[in-house]
Protein backbone atom coordinates (compact mmCIF):
# COMPACT_ATOMS: atom_id res chain seq x y z
CA UNK A 1 0.00 0.00 0.00
CA UNK A 2 1.58 3.34 -1.16
CA UNK A 3 1.34 6.52 1.32
CA UNK A 4 1.71 9.95 -0.17
CA UNK A 5 1.94 13.28 1.36
CA UNK A 6 2.50 16.69 0.34
CA UNK A 7 4.75 18.42 2.36
CA UNK A 8 4.71 21.85 0.41
CA UNK A 9 5.70 23.23 -2.26
CA UNK A 10 6.55 20.59 -5.05
CA UNK A 11 7.38 18.55 -1.89
CA UNK A 12 6.07 14.90 -1.43
CA UNK A 13 6.92 11.64 0.36
CA UNK A 14 5.71 8.57 -1.10
CA UNK A 15 5.97 5.74 1.33
CA UNK A 16 4.98 1.86 0.98
CA UNK A 17 6.27 0.59 4.17
CA UNK A 18 9.48 -1.19 2.74
CA UNK A 19 10.86 2.14 1.12
CA UNK A 20 10.84 5.55 1.27
CA UNK A 21 11.55 8.05 -1.44
CA UNK A 22 10.95 12.41 -0.70
CA UNK A 23 10.90 14.65 -3.61
CA UNK A 24 11.56 18.17 -3.54
CA UNK A 25 11.92 18.91 0.28
CA UNK A 26 12.10 22.47 1.01
CA UNK A 27 12.05 22.17 4.74
CA UNK A 28 13.75 26.03 5.63
CA UNK A 29 13.10 29.37 5.36
CA UNK A 30 16.08 29.74 3.11
CA UNK A 31 14.09 31.43 -0.04
CA UNK A 32 12.85 34.39 3.02
CA UNK A 33 16.48 34.63 4.26
CA UNK A 34 17.94 35.48 1.05
CA UNK A 35 15.07 36.88 -1.10
CA UNK A 36 12.80 38.34 1.51
CA UNK A 37 10.09 35.79 0.53
CA UNK A 38 9.10 34.25 3.61
CA UNK A 39 7.13 30.61 3.92
CA UNK A 40 3.46 31.06 4.00
CA UNK A 41 3.06 27.40 6.43
CA UNK A 42 5.42 26.19 8.89
CA UNK A 43 7.61 23.45 7.69
CA UNK A 44 5.81 19.74 8.53
CA UNK A 45 9.12 18.72 10.35
CA UNK A 46 12.69 19.44 10.91
CA UNK A 47 15.19 18.26 8.20
CA UNK A 48 16.81 15.72 10.97
CA UNK A 49 13.60 14.14 11.01
CA UNK A 50 13.29 13.06 7.44
CA UNK A 51 13.70 9.52 6.75
CA UNK A 52 14.26 8.52 3.14
CA UNK A 53 16.11 6.22 1.28
CA UNK A 54 16.09 8.49 -1.95
CA UNK A 55 15.63 12.17 -1.85
CA UNK A 56 15.08 13.35 -6.01
CA UNK A 57 15.92 17.07 -6.70
CA UNK A 58 13.88 18.01 -9.77
CA UNK A 59 16.55 21.05 -10.23
CA UNK A 60 18.95 23.12 -8.88
CA UNK A 61 16.46 26.18 -6.96
CA UNK A 62 16.12 26.84 -3.45
CA UNK A 63 12.54 25.45 -3.30
CA UNK A 64 13.82 22.44 -4.78
CA UNK A 65 17.59 22.33 -3.74
CA UNK A 66 17.31 23.59 0.22
CA UNK A 67 20.35 24.75 0.93
CA UNK A 68 19.36 25.28 4.60
CA UNK A 69 18.15 22.26 5.05
CA UNK A 70 19.97 19.19 3.19
CA UNK A 71 23.19 19.68 5.60
CA UNK A 72 20.63 19.06 8.49
CA UNK A 73 19.50 15.49 7.06
CA UNK A 74 20.92 12.28 8.00
CA UNK A 75 22.56 12.48 4.45
CA UNK A 76 24.67 9.70 4.87
CA UNK A 77 21.05 7.41 4.99
CA UNK A 78 20.18 8.64 1.56
CA UNK A 79 20.95 8.33 -2.06
CA UNK A 80 20.75 11.96 -3.66
CA UNK A 81 19.10 11.96 -7.25
CA UNK A 82 19.17 15.33 -9.75
CA UNK A 83 19.72 17.03 -12.60
CA UNK A 84 23.75 16.98 -13.03
CA UNK A 85 23.03 21.46 -12.94
CA UNK A 86 22.58 20.74 -8.86
CA UNK A 87 25.23 18.19 -8.16
CA UNK A 88 27.93 21.15 -7.21
CA UNK A 89 25.40 22.99 -4.82
CA UNK A 90 24.29 19.21 -3.26
CA UNK A 91 28.04 18.41 -2.54
CA UNK A 92 28.09 21.65 -1.07
CA UNK A 93 25.75 20.85 1.03
CA UNK A 94 27.52 17.54 2.42
CA UNK A 95 25.74 15.22 -0.18
CA UNK A 96 28.40 12.01 -0.51
CA UNK A 97 25.79 9.75 -2.25
CA UNK A 98 25.05 11.55 -5.50
CA UNK A 99 23.33 9.81 -8.69
CA UNK A 100 22.67 12.12 -12.42
CA UNK A 101 19.30 12.03 -12.92
CA UNK A 102 18.78 13.66 -16.09
CA UNK A 103 15.76 13.33 -18.73
CA UNK A 104 15.53 9.82 -20.03
CA UNK A 105 17.46 8.43 -16.88
CA UNK A 106 16.08 5.75 -14.92
CA UNK A 107 16.30 4.03 -11.47
CA UNK A 108 14.55 1.08 -9.41
CA UNK A 109 14.98 0.72 -5.54
CA UNK A 110 12.65 -1.51 -3.82
CA UNK A 111 8.82 -1.89 -5.63
CA UNK A 112 9.81 2.04 -7.01
CA UNK A 113 10.64 2.31 -10.47
CA UNK A 114 11.41 6.10 -11.60
CA UNK A 115 12.22 7.80 -14.41
CA UNK A 116 13.32 11.13 -15.29
CA UNK A 117 11.24 12.93 -18.10
CA UNK A 118 11.02 16.08 -19.74
CA UNK A 119 10.24 19.59 -17.88
CA UNK A 120 11.08 23.64 -19.49
CA UNK A 121 12.14 25.58 -16.59
CA UNK A 122 14.30 28.48 -16.52
CA UNK A 123 17.18 25.69 -15.00
CA UNK A 124 17.87 22.53 -16.08
CA UNK A 125 14.99 20.10 -14.83
CA UNK A 126 12.84 17.29 -15.12
CA UNK A 127 9.25 15.59 -14.26
CA UNK A 128 9.34 12.32 -12.65
CA UNK A 129 7.69 9.46 -13.46
CA UNK A 130 7.21 7.02 -10.42
CA UNK A 131 5.77 2.98 -11.01
CA UNK A 132 5.14 1.16 -8.19
CA UNK A 133 2.86 -1.79 -8.07
CA UNK A 134 0.67 -1.27 -11.51
CA UNK A 135 0.35 2.45 -11.13
CA UNK A 136 1.92 5.06 -12.57
CA UNK A 137 2.21 8.81 -11.15
CA UNK A 138 3.75 11.76 -13.14
CA UNK A 139 5.27 14.71 -11.02
CA UNK A 140 5.79 17.44 -13.20
CA UNK A 141 8.19 19.85 -10.88
CA UNK A 142 8.67 23.12 -12.33
CA UNK A 143 7.63 23.82 -15.95
CA UNK A 144 6.07 25.84 -18.32
CA UNK A 145 3.10 24.87 -20.92
CA UNK A 146 5.20 22.69 -23.73
CA UNK A 147 2.99 21.08 -26.12
CA UNK A 148 5.78 18.15 -25.37
CA UNK A 149 4.77 17.58 -22.09
CA UNK A 150 1.20 16.14 -23.83
CA UNK A 151 3.12 12.90 -25.16
CA UNK A 152 3.35 11.95 -21.27
CA UNK A 153 0.02 10.40 -21.69
CA UNK A 154 2.02 7.61 -23.80
CA UNK A 155 2.96 6.17 -19.90
CA UNK A 156 -0.62 5.44 -19.06
CA UNK A 157 -0.53 8.12 -16.37
CA UNK A 158 -2.99 7.16 -13.17
CA UNK A 159 -2.43 9.87 -10.99
CA UNK A 160 -0.59 13.30 -12.07
CA UNK A 161 0.84 16.14 -10.39
CA UNK A 162 0.83 19.31 -12.27
CA UNK A 163 2.29 22.79 -10.85
CA UNK A 164 -0.57 25.79 -11.48
CA UNK A 165 1.03 28.69 -10.27
CA UNK A 166 2.02 30.28 -13.75
CA UNK A 167 4.63 32.32 -12.33
CA UNK A 168 8.61 32.17 -12.37
CA UNK A 169 9.09 29.50 -15.10
CA UNK A 170 6.04 27.43 -14.64
CA UNK A 171 2.49 27.13 -16.02
CA UNK A 172 -0.59 28.56 -14.99
CA UNK A 173 -4.21 27.04 -14.43
CA UNK A 174 -5.48 27.47 -17.79
CA UNK A 175 -2.18 25.62 -19.30
CA UNK A 176 -2.58 22.90 -16.85
CA UNK A 177 -6.04 22.61 -17.19
CA UNK A 178 -4.59 21.73 -20.76
CA UNK A 179 -2.37 19.51 -20.12
CA UNK A 180 -4.23 17.88 -17.98
CA UNK A 181 -7.07 16.83 -20.57
CA UNK A 182 -4.69 15.77 -23.57
CA UNK A 183 -2.87 13.18 -20.39
CA UNK A 184 -6.14 11.99 -19.39
CA UNK A 185 -5.18 10.61 -16.05
CA UNK A 186 -7.32 9.20 -13.29
CA UNK A 187 -6.22 12.07 -11.14
CA UNK A 188 -5.15 15.11 -11.44
CA UNK A 189 -3.58 17.13 -8.31
CA UNK A 190 -2.06 21.03 -8.61
CA UNK A 191 0.84 21.52 -7.04
CA UNK A 192 3.73 24.16 -6.52
CA UNK A 193 1.39 26.91 -4.46
CA UNK A 194 0.65 28.11 -0.90
CA UNK A 195 4.34 28.75 -0.04
CA UNK A 196 5.47 32.40 -0.88
CA UNK A 197 2.64 34.99 -1.30
CA UNK A 198 4.35 36.25 -4.17
CA UNK A 199 4.21 33.27 -5.79
CA UNK A 200 0.81 31.14 -5.20
CA UNK A 201 -2.64 30.48 -7.04
CA UNK A 202 -5.74 29.28 -5.83
CA UNK A 203 -5.96 24.88 -6.45
CA UNK A 204 -10.18 25.27 -6.71
CA UNK A 205 -9.20 27.50 -9.68
CA UNK A 206 -7.48 24.04 -11.08
CA UNK A 207 -9.69 21.41 -9.63
CA UNK A 208 -13.30 23.12 -11.02
CA UNK A 209 -12.14 23.04 -14.14
CA UNK A 210 -11.43 18.99 -14.66
CA UNK A 211 -13.82 16.44 -13.64
CA UNK A 212 -10.47 14.39 -11.85
CA UNK A 213 -9.41 17.47 -9.71
CA UNK A 214 -8.42 16.15 -6.49
CA UNK A 215 -6.81 18.48 -3.86
CA UNK A 216 -4.63 17.58 -0.96
CA UNK A 217 -4.36 18.85 2.14
CA UNK A 218 -0.69 20.17 3.68
CA UNK A 219 0.98 17.68 5.61
CA UNK A 220 -1.26 15.06 5.67
CA UNK A 221 -1.46 11.49 4.29
CA UNK A 222 -3.33 9.66 1.61
CA UNK A 223 -3.20 6.27 0.24
CA UNK A 224 -2.74 6.11 -3.10
CA UNK A 225 -5.91 3.60 -3.98
CA UNK A 226 -7.96 6.57 -2.13
CA UNK A 227 -7.41 9.39 -4.18
CA UNK A 228 -7.56 7.02 -7.91
CA UNK A 229 -10.75 6.24 -6.45
CA UNK A 230 -11.85 9.01 -4.47
CA UNK A 231 -13.05 6.79 -1.83
CA UNK A 232 -11.10 7.29 1.46
CA UNK A 233 -8.33 9.24 2.79
CA UNK A 234 -6.27 8.73 5.95
CA UNK A 235 -3.88 11.16 8.10
CA UNK A 236 -1.08 9.83 10.72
Amino acid sequence: MLHIKWIGQSGYTLNDGETKICIDPYLSDVVGRLHGRPRMVEPPFTPDRLRSDVVICTHNHLDHVDIDAIPLMKKDEMLFLAPTDAEKTLKECGVTKFKDFNEGDKFSIGKFELEAVCAFHSAPAIGIIVRHDGHTLYFSGDTLYDERLKELKEYNIDVMFICINGKLGNMNVEEAVEITKAIKPKAAIPTHYGMFESNTEDPKKFTSKIDCGFEMEYNKVYVLSSIIDYSYEIGY
